[in-house]
C-alpha cells in the first residue's frame, strides 16, 4: 500500500532589498532579517535575502534590469516562483519586473497586510484590513490597468482599459465608504464602552511586536489569552479589570503591536482599535531587552506614538524577557538603559519576575491622585460607610456607640463627584476650616 504525503510545502520565495544613498547597509540588512520573520509567520520558505547597492532606485525595475535577471535565474533554479521586495515598488515597476522575471512580485506591505487578513478573528479587526487592502489597492488600480491600449478615435474617447479601470475604482470607493461607515458604528460603540469606564484608571500596553504584551496582561491580571512567539499574534484590543490591594480598579488594555514601515493604511483603518492608547491614563512600554537592535525597535514606537497623537500621554518602560540573559549580561543591560531611561522598571513576564514592580508604580500614580479624609459617620448611614469601603483604602477606624471614625484614603474625582455628602461626614481641620473661611469670603 502507497502512502502519500498530501502535506502542502512552504512557498519558497526570496526577499529582495535595496542599499541607497539614504539607507546604511545596516539598516538595510536588519529591514530584510524582519522581512525575514515576517515571512516566517506566514510560514514561507525564505530561500535567500538578495541587497543590492545602488544610488537611487531604478526608474523602471526599483533594482537594475540585470540584477533581476540574475534574480529571476536563481529563483528559477531554486524552485522559487515569488519575491518579496522590501520596499515598496510603482505599479509599473511592479508590471516590469513581473514580466522580466517571469515571477510573482509582492512588497513588505502586502506581506504585512496578508498577515493581518491571516490573525483577524474579530469582525472589527476583519473589516479594518479590509479596508486597508482595499486603500492600498485603489492607489495602485491604474497601474494595473496600463496594459489595456486607449482606443483612437475623437478627443475624449476612452478605451476599454478606461472604462474598466472607472468601474473598479467606483466598486472599490463604493466597498471603502460602506466599510468607514461600519468601522464608525463600530467606534462609536466602543466609545460607549469606554464611558462607562470613565471612572477607572486605563493603562494601555504597548510595543514592538512580540515583545511579550500578551505574556505580561495575562501574568498581571491571570488572564489566559493566546501567546504566540511570532509577529502580530494579536489584532483584536483585550480589556481586564484589574483591583489592586488599595482597592482600586484599573482597566488593562492589551493592544496591536508596531513594526517598522507599518502601512500608514493600517493606522488609519485601526483608529478605533487604537483608541484604547490614545485615550490611556498610563502606558505600559513592554521592550524585549534580549533584542540586539533595542534601541531602533524603541525610536519605532515612540515614532508611532507620535503618529496616533499618544506620545504626550504617562509611560512606564518596561524591559521584558530578563529571565533569557545571563546574569552579568542582565546588570550590564540594565545599568546602562536605566541611564537613558530612569523611568523604567525590568521584568519577565513569563516567570512573573519583579511584575509587582508595575503595580507598585501604577499605586504610586494613583496615590497621587488621592486625599485622606477623616470621617465621623452616624452608626446609622451603613450605606454612606459601605461606599467608602467598596471606593476608598481605610487607613484607620474606630467605633463608638454613636459614631465610626474612619481614616480613608479617596480619589479626589470621586471627592468632587460626592463633594456634598463627604462633606457632611468629613471632620473639618482647623487647615480645611481656613480653606472654606476663604472661600466664603
Amino acid at each position: 500500500m502507497n502512502i502519500y504525503n498530501t502535506e502542502k510545502k512552504p512557498e519558497k520565495v526570496i526577499l529582495v532589498g535595496l542599499q541607497t544613498n539614504q539607507k546604511s547597509k545596516y539598516d538595510v540588512e536588519e529591514s530584510l532579517e524582519e522581512l525575514t520573520q515576517l515571512s516566517k509567520t506566514l510560514n514561507l520558505d525564505v530561500e535567500s535575502s538578495v541587497m543590492q547597492r545602488k544610488n537611487k532606485p531604478h526608474s523602471a525595475y526599483f533594482i537594475g534590469p540585470g540584477k533581476a535577471k540574475t534574480i529571476a535565474k536563481k529563483a528559477k533554479n531554486n524552485g522559487v516562483k515569488t519575491l518579496i521586495f522590501d520596499d515598496e515598488l510603482t505599479p509599473s515597476q511592479e508590471r516590469n519586473l513581473t514580466k522580466k522575471t517571469n515571477l510573482k512580485i509582492i512588497t513588505r506591505t502586502q506581506l504585512i497586510l496578508d498577515i493581518f487578513a491571516c490573525h483577524a478573528n474579530a469582525k472589527s479587526s476583519s473589516l479594518q484590513i479590509e479596508l486597508a487592502q482595499l486603500q492600498y489597492d485603489l492607489s495602485r488600480l491604474k497601474g494595473q490597468w496600463t496594459h489595456l491600449s486607449r482606443m483612437e478615435g475623437a478627443m475624449g474617447a476612452r478605451g476599454p482599459g478606461e472604462k474598466q479601470l472607472e468601474m473598479d475604482r467606483r466598486q472599490v470607493r463604493d466597498r471603502i465608504s460602506l466599510l468607514k461607515s461600519k468601522l464608525d458604528n463600530i467606534e462609536q460603540s466602543t466609545k460607549v464602552k469606554r464611558k462607562k469606564r470613565n471612572n477607572f484608571f486605563s493603562v494601555s500596553l504597548v510595543g514592538y511586536t512580540n515583545a511579550g504584551k500578551t505574556s505580561l496582561l495575562n501574568q498581571l491580571t491571570s488572564s489566559t489569552k493566546y501567546v504566540a512567539d511570532e509577529l502580530f499574534a494579536t489584532l483584536e484590543t483585550t480589556s481586564r479589570k484589574k483591583t489592586l490591594s488599595t482597592n482600586d480598579t484599573i482597566i488593562l488594555s492589551d493592544t496591536i503591536g508596531f513594526i517598522r514601515k507599518l502601512p500608514p493604511t493600517l493606522i488609519s483603518s485601526f483608529h478605533a482599535t487604537l483608541l484604547e492608547v490614545i485615550n490611556a491614563d498610563l502606558l505600559l512600554h513592554v521592550i524585549d531587552i534580549t533584542h540586539p537592535k533595542i534601541y531602533e525597535y524603541l525610536q519605532t514606537v515612540f515614532l508611532t506614538l507620535e503618529q496616533i497623537e499618544a506620545d504626550d500621554i504617562q509611560m512606564l518602560m518596561i524591559f521584558n524577557k530578563i529571565d533569557l540573559l545571563p546574569r552579568k549580561k542582565y546588570l550590564f543591560l540594565k545599568k546602562k538603559l536605566r541611564l537613558d531611561y530612569p523611568n523604567s522598571v525590568f521584568v519577565s513576564a513569563k516567570t512573573g519576575k519583579n511584575t509587582e514592580e508595575i503595580e507598585k508604580y501604577i499605586k504610586e500614580i494613583l496615590l497621587s491622585k488621592k486625599n485622606i479624609i477623616d470621617f465621623k459617620i452616624p452608626i446609622g448611614d451603613q450605606k454612606f460607610i459601605s461606599f467608602l469601603y467598596d471606593n476608598g483604602e481605610i487607613i484607620k477606624k474606630r467605633y463608638n456607640n454613636k459614631f465610626t471614625h474612619l481614616k480613608v484614603r479617596l480619589p479626589k474625582s470621586l471627592y468632587k463627584k460626592r463633594f456634598d455628602t463627604i462633606r457632611k461626614y468629613q471632620i473639618k481641620t482647623k487647615q480645611l476650616q481656613s480653606k472654606e473661611k476663604v472661600l466664603h469670603q
